[in-house]
């Protein structure tokens, strides 16, 4: 029996984990595929939710789960498929690159060469390394414990899996840059890209994640349907930008698990610039006391664009702090959605936890549904919350415009410094340029 507010799987969802099975030949009897079972009867028991769920009741899926998709093949690449995702690296940040084309590796497309970091495909490593079994543990885990259906999905169809070690007392100089390109085809592709991140102990990092699309005005040719566990060690730190720009018919739902041991610090931003139906479920757990933790975001809607962000950050631990704060601008038809929760155990003492939401509204169709929330079970401790919504001012664009700026230019220069307190938590400069850079470009649209 299916849980509460859960619907069955699509029948061609089904047959998709069939024919992934099938092709697979002397795969079946690696750990791995055994991760791909467990996840496919996991779906079957848990389904997919319905807009009666809670975490769910701002965004319908409808549209994704009646689409029918086809699994992405290799043989279906194109030289210029692996040109544009190779345009896609930034020379200025600099750094190794991995590359993957819908949802699909490239090894020959990427690089690693800085000392400290290491890449392996989880599915093509010795079963007896350390590793290997490390990796395979902690997804076997965390398919026991999530009520998440994409993850199962995920699994269910992914066909591998990535490891990147950050080696203990290791500081990567630069970047490690993860290069997603979508590209059309004649029938609607899924893709399933699965990344485990190790940051071993007072080791440091910065990723820079993209998603792109080629580009092409078509139907609705991709569901990407991402999953990264983060591993965030003693001492360690661990810094993740995402900008995602796919294109205004496409589906991506991008899941990121992480955890955090003492002393460690995790910070995220995500900028959402495209994408048809856009979910986030971002979740962190603090396991051990003294963690820091950052979560920033920003969105730009136009358009019948939807973007949903779901945020969780667990305080189980005393000792620990934590920030959140999403800001976004809505036009168009365009909606979005936060829904972020802080949870602060009952031994949760001396926590430090702020959240914030805020966004503007430049149209009249526009709609934003903001829902932060706090649950305290601790009584030594500092946390807030709050939310705003509001439209664009009409004083401030009339003082702008008396100091010479006419009303286009005075509207972006409100509206990139409405957004700018969210660049301010970024400490890498190419990257502040860059998204900078992207968010000017899609505000310009607006």
């Amino acid at each position: 029996m299916l849980p509460k507010y859960q619907t069955e799987i699509p029948g061609h969802f089904k047959n998709l984990i069939e024919d992934l099975n099938k092709s697979l030949n002397g795969e079946k009897s690696k750990a791995f595929h055994r991760l791909r079972v467990k996840g496919s009867e996991n779906l079957e028991k848990t389904g997919f939710p319905t807009m009666r769920n809670e975490d769910y009741k701002y965004t319908s899926f409808a549209r994704v789960f009646n689409k029918e998709y086809s699994i992405p093949r290799q043989d279906q690449i194109t030289q210029e498929d692996k040109d544009n995702c190779s345009a896609m690296y930034k020379n200025e940040i600099g750094g190794d690159r991995l590359c993957f084309i819908n949802g699909m590796y490239q090894s020959e497309l990427s690089n690693i060469t800085q000392a400290g970091l290491s890449m392996h495909v989880l599915d093509q490593m010795n079963e007896d390394e350390e590793l290997h079994n490390e990796s395979i543990n902690v997804w076997d885990s965390l398919l026991n414990e999530s009520n998440n259906s994409f993850l199962q999905l995920n699994a269910g169809l992914s066909k591998n899996g990535i490891v990147v070690e950050i080696q203990k007392s290791k500081e990567i100089e630069k970047p490690l840059q993860l290069l997603f390109y979508y590209t059309s085809s004649e029938q609607a592709l899924i893709a399933n890209p699965q990344l485990l991140f190790l940051a071993r102990e007072n080791s440091r990092v910065t990723i820079l994640e993209q998603h792109a699309h080629s580009g092409k005005n078509e139907q609705p040719t991709v569901f990407a349907n991402i999953a990264e566990r983060v591993h965030v060690e003693k001492y360690a730190s661990f810094n993740h930008f995402k900008i995602q720009e796919t294109g205004l018919e496409d589906f991506i739902i991008h899941n990121m698990i992480a955890s955090q041991n003492a002393n460690s610090h995790f910070y995220s931003l995500t900028a959402d610039l495209g994408g048809r139906i856009v979910r986030n479920n971002l979740e962190v757990h603090l396991k051990e006391s003294n963690t820091n933790t950052d979560m920033f975001g920003l969105f730009i809607g136009r358009e019948d664009q939807h973007i949903d962000n779901q945020t969780f950050l667990d305080h189980a631990i005393p000792h620990c702090e934590s920030k959140e704060w999403y800001k976004g601008v809505l036009t168009g038809k365009s909606r979005g959605v936060f829904n972020g929760k802080v949870l602060v155990r009952q031994d949760a003492q001396k926590t430090n936890a702020f959240q914030q939401n805020n966004t503007m509204i430049t149209g009249p169709h526009a709609r934003m549904d903001s829902k932060p929330q706090l649950e305290i079970y601790a009584d030594d401790v500092k946390c807030s919350h709050g939310a705003t919504i509001g439209h664009l001012e009409e004083d401030i664009l009339f003082y702008l415009m008396s100091r010479g700026l006419n009303k286009d230019d005075a509207g972006r220069l409100v509206k990139i410094a409405f957004l700018a307190e969210v660049f301010e938590s970024v400490d890498n400069d190419p990257i502040k340029k860059l998204l900078t850079e992207k968010v000017q470009f899609e505000l310009d649209k607006i």
